[in-house]
């Protein structure tokens, strides 16, 4: 998702690193293996916990669904275009991939592929089913310590045509590789608002990765030679879920937005959620597109 750095500040301690058995470089999963079935009970977050710590991601089916998953599509659509819109009636160029040639409602972080924070803190997007009430948030507080902070709820929007994304991580390690891999700090949920096939594309991943990227310069640019600078060697996995599902990830694993071989819009909702300390400040411009209200 990310195409520049991010700066962290520290002012506690994390939980202790857990012992893998496992060689992440050969890492290889299947998306039923990492599906969270149920309700969201201790059972099912101990689950979650397992699976982030060995893979860096798990899911939940039917997240959220029917006639407010509708809702949410049809507003995800209708702000990209108020967005597109206004450059066009400003005279602006076009926008151009990365955060200098964008807005802080609306950024490209590839060709076709728009990261958009615009009207996300009014409705749907802002009602309880998506906040309070959303089923993942207990996952969400556990797998970061006890305690979780909403950095941003934005909308990856890849229209249809869109090449494939270079490998990326949205954020690096909290230090050097001399000490040990921590558990997540920051983390992001995915909400595709349409099903997910491999023509439509959607967001593919590396498991394991996150144990792998500590240390390596840029490792949050958009490159293809990431999987082989890290040397992992494992099966990519694509997401292909029903929409309304809710991926969580791990900030620090590897992955890439797939082609749309269609001619309609991959609308994804997104929240990223991290440590109270955490902050991450330089995805989005200063310079506006809509004077604030």
């Amino acid at each position: 998702m990310r195409d520049l750095r991010v700066m962290t500040t520290l002012s506690r301690s994390t939980r202790p690193q857990r012992t893998r058995s496992e060689d992440p470089s050969t890492t290889s999963v299947d998306l039923e293996e990492l599906e969270l079935r149920g309700s969201t009970t201790s059972p099912t977050i101990r689950r979650a916990v397992d699976l982030f710590d060995r893979y860096g991601l798990c899911w939940q089916r039917s997240a959220i669904q029917g006639e407010f998953l509708e809702r949410c599509r049809e507003a995800s659509e209708e702000r990209l275009h108020r967005c597109l819109s206004e450059v066009k009636r400003r005279g602006e160029p076009a926008i151009e991939r990365g955060t200098d040639n964008g807005y802080a409602e609306i950024v490209a972080r590839a060709p076709g592929r728009y990261d958009m924070l615009y009207g996300t803190d009014t409705a749907p997007f802002d009602e309880a089913p998506l906040r309070a009430d959303a089923p993942w948030r207990p996952l969400v507080d556990e797998l970061l310590g006890g305690e979780a902070t909403l950095l941003f709820c934005g909308l990856l929007m890849t229209l249809g045509g869109a090449a494939e994304q270079p490998w990326h991580t949205d954020g690096e390690h909290l230090f050097g590789p001399e000490v040990p891999i921590l558990p997540p700090h920051c983390l992001n949920v995915f909400v595709p608002l349409v099903d997910i096939t491999p023509e439509i594309g959607g967001t593919e991943l590396c498991p394991g990765s996150h144990q792998l990227t500590r240390g390596v310069p840029e490792i949050y640019e958009q490159s293809a030679q990431h999987m082989r600078t890290i040397g992992w060697r494992g099966r990519p996995l694509p997401l292909e879920v029903p929409a309304g599902s809710a991926l969580l990830f791990d900030y620090r694993l590897l992955h890439r937005g797939l082609a749309n071989r269609t001619d309609r819009i991959r609308p994804i909702l997104y929240f990223t959620f991290a440590k109270p300390w955490f902050r991450d400040v330089h995805n989005f411009p200063g310079r506006r597109l809509f004077q604030p209200k």
